[in-house]
Formats: C-alpha cells, sequence, structure tokens
C-alpha cells in the first residue's frame, strides 16, 4: 500500500520543487544545520529560523529492509544518509532484496512521478 505524499502551507515549496526535479532540504539560518525536508525546526539549535537548499541528492545506504507487504511486490526501503547529513527513509528502485543495497551502498535521488498525488524521493544505486 502506497500513501500518497500530503502537501500543505509548509510542504508546497519542497512538492513544487520535485515536480521541478530539484531536491530540497530544511537549513536553518541561525546556525546552518542541514535538516530533513518535513522539519520544523532545527534539530541541532531548536531554532524555526529555516529556508530552502538545494541538495545533490546523493548519499549512502544507512540500512535496509524488504517489505514484503507492498503491492505489486516486495519493495526495498532504506535509511539514506545524504551528503549534506540528514537521514531518509525511502524506497531503493531496481532492486528486490535488501542484501543487493548493504550499509555504505552509494545512492543517488530519482524522483517518482505518482500517477495520484505528490512526486516522491527514491533512490537507485550508483554505478
Amino acid at each position: 500500500m502506497t500513501f500518497p505524499a500530503v502537501r500543505d502551507e509548509t510542504s508546497a515549496p519542497y512538492f513544487d520543487a520535485l515536480r521541478e526535479g530539484r531536491f530540497m532540504l530544511r537549513s536553518c539560518t541561525r546556525c546552518g544545520h542541514v535538516c530533513r525536508p518535513d522539519t520544523l525546526s532545527c534539530s541541532s539549535c531548536h531554532s524555526d529560523e529555516l529556508t530552502w537548499v538545494g541538495s545533490a541528492g546523493d548519499g549512502v545506504v544507512v540500512s535496509a529492509v524488504v517489505d514484503h507487504a507492498s503491492s505489486p511486490g516486495p519493495t526495498v526501503l532504506a535509511l539514506v544518509e545524504l551528503c549534506e547529513g540528514p537521514w531518509l527513509a525511502s524506497r531503493i528502485l531496481d532492486v528486490t532484496t535488501a542484501a543487493d543495497v548493504p550499509a555504505s551502498t552509494p545512492v543517488r535521488l530519482n524522483i517518482v512521478e505518482l500517477v495520484e498525488g505528490e512526486a516522491i524521493p527514491a533512490f537507485v544505486l550508483i554505478t
């Protein structure tokens, strides 16, 4: 089962950027810490003064699992540590087992356009 991403006033710039082929993160204007896109306050200094910054979309797998209950078939899900620092939970495309993506495997962002709802980030192996 896939749950559609939900657009609201705070997330609109993120989803607009994804639609344009860009991936954005949040950056604290007070301390410079880079945070996940869904962050409302800095995880380092707790400031709510955040701005949107571009991300290269490259990272490494921290851990991966297989969701055998997903449809139409098993889906590999992973924690990805982006080069900018934040960790994201996301799908890994074009693989079938968690063994295909051991820890430290380099990955690159691939924006997935869904039939319904917003585009979402996923990752592919860097070969």
